[in-house]
């Protein structure tokens, strides 16, 4: 994600007066596995992965799934998000303001920059709670803030946050690159490593007692009141819903309409089992360890006691990173949508505004301690949006309806959209009150209604038929015969270069120590302690040879990609 947002591609223009993105800005599937695979390593996946031990969940429940609810999220990437980008090659904000105009679009953007600055104030929480664990600050697991030095260090702590949104986003975008492999391996390095632990614990012989100890010590199946666990369809949805906003929810368009084939939305799966199903798992029985060898509860904890526990002071270190790669481009997103409504203002002091209130919100942990909740509540929001779109692309035209109707029509406002919208948040409404369905599970319906009623008002409310045989060609313009041409790319870079070579090796000796338990060689619990200082020289040597790498790479002369 970067950071440019003032012009469109060059390219052909269509019908509507768009311009396509150029074979000469489309990009190869290397760049999309690398973003998907480095966007969802970040703080969000501490938080979930210890949520969802608190919550109850069983551990077959929970693996299932994750793997079914992972899945549906990158099928929605590739069968929905990808090819509508792909053909449309905008920007999800001009194709909603040319499908439902500009107050449908305010409000779109309202909803979609408070979700921002909500997920933003919890990921500087999450930064703030490592810096907490250095100071006699307790931890913060109630909804307000419970130590006035505690709302200083989240001041703080957002206050350098924002200035690097306003000062470095380019350079922090390149950071966090480096950073994201790294945190992969310490994610998986502490779940190998406390796994030996909650073995020991659980007295079990070998790994053939894995099952029973995750049952009994993490994955539970019974919340720590007692109540019932969530079931593997309520985990499924959520693990699905989680990204909405970005796939069925097609926020991604932005970045798709990039992307040389519609394929490229397969690349998804990085983010989803290496980022998610891998992460989730290793924060869960990170919590569950943490929670065991501190003789506490995991809801007494926060990611910084958590991380500090199992991987010292570099659990810190990827905790604060974590925060900080999400909690920037949260800021910055958030800065978009707002710029978007308050068009008459600088650009900076919008977006100095938001990451102020954004601070203000991270003062108080509900948004870490309730981020399932809050996040869900917003992807209800948003779901109907995503439909409205998908069905303006994938449906109209075959009910013989061109996209952008209203845009055509010259309507200021598009009826059917505000009414599908209103409907589907009524219907959420009501199923809320009624209470038969999770609340993770909620936004099926509302997006299978929007997606249904959408087209069928559109139909019987007026909108212009389309007065030629390819509807798409009508909206987009025609599709660049030279689009089926390999985009002329900068030459790869070598990975024989030292400074790769040195990175990757840091990595592989990181992962590699974790696995010395496992031969017998040293106590489980005992080897945390020598563990934590063993990482510190190949951290400290990756990050240098990595930045090394980094200032040799070549980027691609592209136009910047907008979120």
């Amino acid at each position: 994600m970067t950071e440019s947002t003032s012009t469109e591609p060059r390219g052909s223009a269509g019908a509507a007066g768009l311009e396509r993105v150029p074979p000469s800005q489309q990009l190869s599937g290397k760049y999309f596995l690398a973003a998907y695979s480095g966007e969802h390593i970040a703080g969000t996946e501490f938080v979930i992965g210890a949520a969802l031990v608190s919550l109850g969940v069983g551990t077959s429940d929970l693996i299932w799934g994750l793997i079914l609810g992972n899945l549906m999220a990158v099928l929605s990437w590739a069968w929905v998000c990808a090819p509508a980008a792909v053909r449309a090659r905008m920007t999800v904000y001009d194709y909603l303001g040319r499908v439902a105009g500009r107050r449908f679009s305010a409000a779109f953007n309202l909803v979609n920059g408070l979700f921002f600055m909500i997920l933003g104030g919890a990921m500087i929480t999450v930064s703030a709670s490592a810096f907490r664990v250095l100071t006699d600050i307790p931890p913060q697991t109630a909804w307000y803030p419970q130590s006035l030095s505690f709302v200083a260090l989240a001041l703080a702590v957002g206050a350098v946050t924002v200035w690097m949104v306003m000062k470095g986003f380019k350079l922090i975008a390149n950071f966090a690159s480096v950073c994201a492999p790294w945190m992969i391996v310490l994610f998986l390095a502490s779940g190998i490593l406390c796994l030996p632990v909650l073995l020991d614990h659980g007295a079990a012989n070998g790994l053939t007692g894995l099952g029973d100890v995750l049952d009994a010590l993490v994955w539970t199946g019974v919340t720590p009141e007692g109540d019932p666990g969530l079931s593997v369809w309520v985990i499924a949805a959520w693990a699905w819903s989680v990204n909405l906003p970005l796939h069925l929810g097609m926020s991604d368009m932005s970045t798709l309409r990039f992307a040389r084939k519609a394929s490229y939305g397969y690349f998804s799966a990085s983010g989803m089992f290496i980022g998610h199903f891998m992460a989730w798992l290793c924060a869960g029985l990170m919590g569950a360890a943490a929670a065991l060898l501190l003789k506490s509860t995991l809801v007494e904890l926060d990611p910084g006691a958590v991380a500090f526990r199992v991987l010292g002071a570099m659990g810190l270190l990827a905790v604060v990173v974590a925060g900080w790669t999400t909690s920037i481009p949260s800021l910055y997103r958030a800065g978009l949508a707002f710029q978007a409504l308050f068009t008459r203002h600088d650009p900076d002091r919008v977006t100095l505004a938001v990451g102020v209130v954004t601070t203000v919100v991270a003062c108080f942990p509900f948004a870490f301690t309730q981020l399932l909740n809050v996040l869900s509540y917003f992807i209800i929001l948003m779901a109907p949006v995503g439909a409205i779109i998908a069905a303006e692309h994938f449906v109209l035209p075959r009910l013989g309806i061109a996209p952008f109707w209203r845009h055509r029509q010259q309507r200021v406002d598009n009826l059917p959209a505000i009414l599908t919208w209103a409907g589907a948040l009524l219907l959420a409404l009501g199923l809320l009150l009624q209470g038969s369905l999770h609340l993770f599970t909620i936004f099926i319906p509302v997006w299978a209604l929007s997606f249904i009623a959408y087209p069928l008002l559109c139909r019987v409310m007026g909108s212009l038929r389309c007065s030629t045989q390819d509807p798409w060609e009508e909206a987009y313009g025609p599709i660049d015969v030279s689009e089926s041409e390999p985009a002329a790319m900068p030459a790869p870079v070598s990975t024989r270069q030292p400074s790769f070579v040195v990175a990757v090796a840091c990595l592989a000796v990181i992962l590699a120590m974790s696995l010395w338990p496992w031969l017998g060689a040293a106590a489980p619990e005992d080897f945390l302690e020598t563990y934590q200082w063993w990482i510190v020289p190949p951290t400290l040597v990756y990050f240098v040879s990595a930045m090394l790498w980094l200032r040799t790479r070549r980027q691609p002369d592209r136009q910047q990609v907008s979120v």
